[in-house]
């Protein structure tokens, strides 16, 4: 059989105020024609096909319309529910769509009712056997005692209980079939993408599953949840397909992608990634403010974040940049460090806003880093003020 593991589209997502439908139009209709061209027997979503619980009209059109495409060419879907999606909502439409041939599954069974999906090649001579795990929350995984006790008996106690459920799923596998475990959660050791460069994930410090319990009698195991591609070491091929967009600045330079996979029972998948085009590309720039006029007319295709060496503070320095550069979502200005010796300028006059966060954040919680997550809501809400102070 073949098949296409994609996911991680948050349809519906900005950036910075700013609408992508367009460029996440494009980027469905790119996986669709290499579902089509590539003569797949079903495409796999893992997850995070909206941004948010509400998804916008325009998202949820375009998703029922790429699935409309993929079934009108006799292309099974097997979609999961993430973090970001309305598990409750996917299961109240899964009956209908499973009739047009696309298997929704939104939340995890609480009981022994749980049964896999069983994907038929278009010539009904091959299947596969897709176990489904959709995303599980903390709460549901780790009881409320231990969630607000110790943090790492906590954390252990989610992996420990992920494993157990991947293991007990996974017993609806057939030796006769193709069999594929695709999940939405995250992996002990993954790479993601943090402002300019790259960090490893810990499971001392995230609810995460270590590698070692996904299934060795799976041929492939489709992954969602990180947004950067890339191959996880462990006992049968797994891979995060990644994201259709550059999502946030973090996802700077990263190729997003799908995986085609030829896989047969008993043997290992045989994956080939294909790029996926349509969004446009997200850089970061730093220059000084006399060099501005020299950007003119550059970075046309791509959103900006643009950070401006100053020697001192500067008035409407959005409006100036996005003057030159009208993509530009965020504009930040850091001024010089004060030469040596000169008593007048505060401790950490050089820092640009969010690193002074990082700072404060540092010596109120004993040295440990601010999270992701948090600096980018700060970012966003300065930028918004920065926009509200200046109109």
């Amino acid at each position: 059989m073949r098949l296409l593991h994609t996911g991680d589209w948050h349809l519906g997502r900005t950036i910075r105020g700013q609408s992508r439908h367009a460029e996440f139009e494009r980027a469905v209709m790119c996986v669709v024609d290499i579902a089509r061209r590539e003569q797949v027997d079903a495409v796999l979503i893992a997850g995070d096909t909206f941004e948010t619980f509400a998804p916008p009209a325009d998202a949820e059109h375009l998703l029922y319309e790429a699935l409309t495409a993929l079934l009108r060419d006799d292309i099974k879907v097997a979609m999961i529910a993430g973090n970001h999606d309305n598990a409750s909502r996917m299961d109240a439409l899964s009956g209908i769509l499973r009739i047009a041939g696309a298997h929704c599954v939104g939340s995890v069974p609480r009981d022994d009712s749980y049964a896999p999906l069983r994907i038929t090649s278009r010539d009904g001579a091959e299947a596969a056997t897709v176990v489904a795990l959709p995303w599980v929350a903390e709460r549901i995984a780790v009881e409320y005692e231990h969630l607000f006790g110790d943090v790492s008996a906590a954390l252990q106690r989610y992996a420990g209980q992920m494993e157990r459920a991947i293991a007990y799923f996974c017993r609806s596998f057939d030796p006769a079939t193709a069999n594929i475990f695709m999940g939405h959660m995250l992996i002990d050791g993954v790479s993601i993408g943090e402002g300019s460069g790259e960090r490893k994930m810990q499971i001392g410090q995230n609810f995460a599953v270590p590698a070692t319990c996904l299934p060795a009698s799976a041929q492939y195991v489709a992954l969602g949840h990180v947004h950067r591609p890339q191959e996880i070491g462990s006992p049968a091929p797994a891979f995060y397909a990644g994201s259709l967009l550059q999502l946030d600045f973090g996802e700077s330079g990263q190729e997003k992608s799908v995986n085609l996979i030829d896989v047969q029972p008993r043997k290992p998948a045989k994956v080939r990634n294909i790029p996926v085009t349509g969004g446009r590309e997200l850089k970061t720039l730093r220059l000084r403010l006399d060099d501005l006029p020299s950007h003119a007319g550059q970075h046309a295709d791509a959103w900006l974040r643009v950070y401006v060496d100053l020697d001192a503070p500067v008035l409407s320095l959005y409006e100036r940049v996005r003057e030159v550069l009208p993509n530009a979502l965020h504009v930040e200005g850091v001024v010089a460090a004060p030469v040596d010796g000169d008593a007048s300028a505060p401790d950490g006059g050089a820092l640009a806003p969010h690193e002074l966060l990082a700072r404060y954040y540092a010596e109120r919680h004993g040295g440990h880093a601010i999270p992701e997550g948090l600096v980018t809501l700060f970012n966003e809400l300065y930028q918004a003020e920065v926009e509200r102070a200046s109109t």
